[in-house]
This record gives structure tokens, sequence and C-alpha cells, in this order.
């Protein structure tokens, strides 16, 4: 498919003569038949533990360009990035201001096609680059919805191609969140708060965790007793309030919301013990509620607030008033402490065994993982048959070998990563098993 410019030149150098002297037609290639796309095995991340303890994770993926028909490109490309932004304006008429902060948390391109001298000619067929990213485990969470400040990180896959031709484009958003470690203090830790108020009554107020994700139910838990005589409850209440504060270099903006509430008019106020418990439902994260964050932009709290109105004797009212904090998690609290680690965290913790390694990596069970970039076979003919113009002989010089073309050949890889590519290792079977050595003084 082609677009045609039409470009028309009209004559200037005379009044006599108003038509066109010369049109030129340029055909501007779409190329639909060629499909460029990001390919992901997860969109979201998680990190395990507090920026303190998670060991990272690995973001993985393939770029693929599937070409019905033979293509030409410059260059083929991808860029990962994680940027931070506030923004906020503040005052009125003349005296307002707009405050505003942008920072870039990560940054990382891969190079696939470098550029040349001359296009890249691929034939018909499937491209693919798997690519591979470990990230550092104190990235910040995701944050999207907010009114004031996001964090966001993404994925942009580009084949540039000749003039006159239309660019291959492809974005894929990532999502990277935080799980607590079984170990947390959070998980386990339940909420409570007992006192008695101005003469009143005695109360209890508890809550059996402070970990909660969007769709939880939190049951509140209500143990009153009243001390003076005729007392009455009116209703009671309970609110999730979210705080939030943005830093924008030395300006600061200070943010709190209702995110949840709930009235009971109902409330038992019979005998010598009032209990009941309320339910209340935490909504989805996203635009109406955002998880903890704790970054040097962004910070986001949660709290649960009570309110128990009291009729007296005498027909004023009085209202009790209590509030605890709570942390909002990307995930439920069943789902944090049954969350498995990381596939590479686990396979760090297996026993070497050849014979193991060789079946998990035929049986497909570890996948081929680089630290930057490996291209199918395909291509890898890109760079070792650079194909020119019918015209033009392609010099050896121009020919850049798949095998180190891309590769930070300044980083050694981990021993996690050595092992799970066919390239990198091989099992010669000449090393000994974990089993057959033996530590001098100590049985087997």
């Amino acid at each position: 498919l082609s677009i045609y410019l039409v470009i028309t030149y009209y004559s200037t150098l005379t009044s006599s003569y108003s038509g066109p002297i010369e049109t030129m037609v340029h055909a501007i290639h779409l190329a639909p038949s060629s499909e460029f796309k990001i390919n992901l095995e997860t969109d979201k991340l998680i990190l395990h533990g507090n920026v303190d303890e998670s060991s990272g994770v690995i973001l993985r993926g393939s770029v693929t360009m599937d070409c019905a028909e033979a293509t030409k490109v410059k260059t083929v490309s991808l860029k990962f990035i994680g940027k931070m932004k506030v923004a906020w304006t503040e005052g009125v008429g003349s005296h307002q201001r707009f405050h505003k902060d942008e920072r870039t948390i990560y940054e990382h391109e891969w190079s696939f096609l470098p550029p040349r001298k001359k296009v890249y000619h691929l034939g018909a067929g499937q491209y693919k680059w798997d690519f591979e990213l470990p990230l550092p485990g104190d990235l910040p969470e995701t944050i999207e919805g907010s009114e004031h400040g996001q964090v966001y990180y993404k994925l942009k896959a580009l084949a540039e191609r000749p003039t006159f031709s239309m660019n291959f484009v492809d974005k894929r958003p990532v999502q990277v969140r935080r799980y607590m470690l079984p170990s947390a203090l959070e998980l386990s830790q339940s909420l409570l708060i007992a006192n008695e108020w101005a003469g009143k009554m005695s109360y209890e107020i508890s809550v059996p965790c402070k970990v909660y994700s969007g769709g939880d139910v939190i049951p509140i838990t209500f143990d009153l007793t009243p001390i003076a005589a005729e007392l009455k409850a009116r209703y009671v209440t309970c609110t999730l309030k979210e705080y939030c504060t943005y830093t924008a270099g030395e300006h600061v903006k200070s943010d709190s919301r209702i995110v949840k509430f709930l009235r009971d008019d109902e409330f038992p106020c019979s005998g010598d013990r009032w209990t009941k418990i309320e339910l209340l439902r935490v909504p989805h994260i996203g635009t109406n509620m955002q998880t903890d964050a704790e970054t040097e932009m962004i910070k986001i709290k949660h709290k649960l607030k009570f309110t128990v109105s009291l009729i007296n004797l005498d027909g004023h009212i009085s209202e009790l008033r209590a509030a605890v904090p709570i942390v909002i998690s990307s995930v439920s609290h069943a789902e944090e402490v049954n969350a498995l680690p990381a596939y590479e965290d686990a396979w760090k913790s297996m026993p070497y065994d050849p014979e193991v390694l060789r079946q998990l990596i035929a049986s497909g069970g570890m996948p081929r993982s680089l630290g930057v970039a490996v291209p199918n076979a395909a291509a890898s003919s890109a760079h070792q048959h650079p194909n020119s113009d019918e015209d033009d002989e392609a010099s050896n010089d121009d020919r850049l070998p798949w095998d180190i073309s891309g590769i930070d050949l300044s980083r050694v890889p981990s021993y996690t990563t050595a092992v799970r590519s066919n390239r990198l290792y091989s099992f010669s079977g000449s090393l000994p098993t974990y089993e057959s050595i033996s530590v001098p003084g100590v049985a087997r």
C-alpha cells in the first residue's frame, strides 16, 4: 500500500501565466504487510522485598518483524525508559504559579541493527531479536492515575526506514510492583486501639492486618462498653483516607482525599456491651486510589479513621474519633504471604547437575537468555549478508557478526546467565558433580 505525495510548483515568473509548470509525485510506502511488535514474557515486573532487600528483577522479551515482502530498514532499536513526574498549579490570578519536575529513573537502549551508510535489505520472513535487562531492586513502583504525579515505565521499538517510507514503531507499557517478603512485620501485624474516653465509655477498635490491596474487604471490629448512664449510639463511620505529598525542587504540595466511606446508622447500643464488625471494601487500584509509595518526589500514605457519634443523657452530642495507619499494597495479604520468588531467584537455589540443566534447556524449561540481545537466524543474516542495491557491492567492512554485535564485552555474565544459554555454556561432562566433591574431615 502506498500513498502518493503530489507536489505542484506554480509559476512566479510572469503574471500572465497562472497554471502549474511542474508536478512531482512521490510514493510514501506504508507497507502494512510488515508487522513490527514487542513481545514480553510479562508486562508486570515483581520486586520482592523493600529497596534494601530486593535483588531486582529481569525484563525479558523479544522484538519481532514479520515481513511479507522485501523490506528496507536503516536501523532497528529498542529503548526502555522509566520516568517520574510531578506538576501542579497553586495560587490564583497574577499570583498563580506552576511547579513541575521530571526525572529519568532508568534508561537502556539496544541497537539490533546499528546505523550504517547502506540500508539493510530484509527478505520476506520473520526477524526476531530476544533481549533481557536486569533491573535494580530499588526501582519505585508504578504510579498511575494520581492527579499531580506519576511513575511509569515503557518500551519503545523503532525500525527506521528510508525517506518516503513510514517508520515501524511499537510501544509497550511495563508495570513495576513490589511484594513484601513473607517475613515482613507488616504482614503479621494487627492493629488495636483501646482506651477509656472522657468517662463515657471504654472502647476497643481492632483490624486483623495492616496490609490490604484493591478489592480487599477490611473487617473492623468495634467493642464498646458504655460507662455513662443512658448513653446511646447515633452512628459509626469508617473512612479510608489517602495522603499525598509531591515535591518539585524546593516546592512541596500536600493533598488528602477520602477514597472510601462507610456509615452505619443502626449500630447496636443495647446492653452492657456494644459489638459489631463493620466491613469496608477497598477500592481497586487506579484513578480512585493509589498504593503506598515512598520516593523522593512522591509520597503516598493511607489511614483508617473512625468516628462514634453518641447521644448523652441530656441530649447533647459527643463524638469519639480515632485513626490508625494502614498499608495499601499492589497485592493482598494472602498473595503477599503465598507469593513465590522470582524464577531467577528460585533457580539460584538449585544444585548444579549437568544432566538436569541439559534436560531443562532441551524441554524449553530454561529459555535462552543473554545479557543484551539474541537475534534469530533470519535476523542474524541481516548482519552477515547486508544486501545492497543491485548495482552496488556490499563490502566486508559493512558486515557485523551477530554473535558480538550489541553485546557489552566489558560485562562478565553471571553464572545464572551463563548456564541458561546454550551458546555460552557447554556441558562437556568433564566437570565433577556436586556429590563427587568431598570436604576433608566431613563425612558424606
